[in-house]
């Protein structure tokens, strides 16, 4: 599996925010996204995403075009798995529903790991307003691994955890990415945080 990014353009109301980025990011290996604050971090994964349709260029997802001049795939035909910065939880069930919420997710033993991992377990009927950011954002988190996806995308994956926290998530995903073979970009501002991924791809907007 790879995801492959060729000569993607994108722009918001005439202001060109990215111009022909292009990368390639192999099975069981990550990216790491930087570049100052408003410069289309979050624009480009909402492109690869579905969310909105790029000016120009390509996406292919293991070996099939998500979207280009021709094609557009809607988000739900891409299976993505996609941590938002606002973490875009079900604000009216719980945390188990919200983590299963996807068709393919089930209680099973990768379940099982991902809340053990995550420590989850004593949230697990709570609701979203009942929880911290930083819960918020592992929950949102479990969700985007239970799904099953062939890609992930994580914006700003560790902004709201500690120290701890951080390092299991790191370290979660650093297996989860290897064991599943699929692509991971991270969005963050701090590349430092992401030392010990081992990033195999630094794509730097400017």
């Amino acid at each position: 599996m790879s995801l492959v990014i060729n000569k993607l353009s994108s722009s918001i109301d005439n202001k060109i925010l990215f111009n022909e980025v292009s990368f390639t990011i192999t099975n069981g290996n990550f990216g790491l996204l930087t570049g100052e604050s408003g410069i289309g971090k979050s624009t480009l994964l909402n492109n690869i995403a579905g969310l909105n349709k790029p000016d120009f260029g390509e996406v292919i997802l293991n070996k099939k075009v998500l979207s280009n001049e021709a094609t557009f795939l809607p988000p739900e035909k891409r299976k993505i798995g996609f941590v938002f910065q606002d973490f875009a939880l079900f604000p009216h069930i719980n945390v188990t529903k919200n983590i299963l919420f996807s068709e393919t997710a089930t209680e099973n033993d990768l379940y099982f790991e991902v809340i053990n991992e995550l420590k989850l377990e004593s949230h697990l009927l709570k609701k979203p307003h009942q929880l911290s950011g930083g819960l918020k954002q592992r929950v949102a988190i479990a969700r985007a691994l239970l799904m099953k996806p062939d890609l992930l995308l994580l914006d700003e994956p560790c902004s709201n955890l500690d120290t701890q926290n951080s390092d299991n998530v790191k370290s979660l995903l650093k297996e989860y990415v290897s064991s599943q073979k699929i692509p991971c970009l991270i969005v963050s501002h701090d590349t430092d945080m992401f030392e010990e991924i081992n990033i195999s791809e630094n794509i730097i907007l400017n």
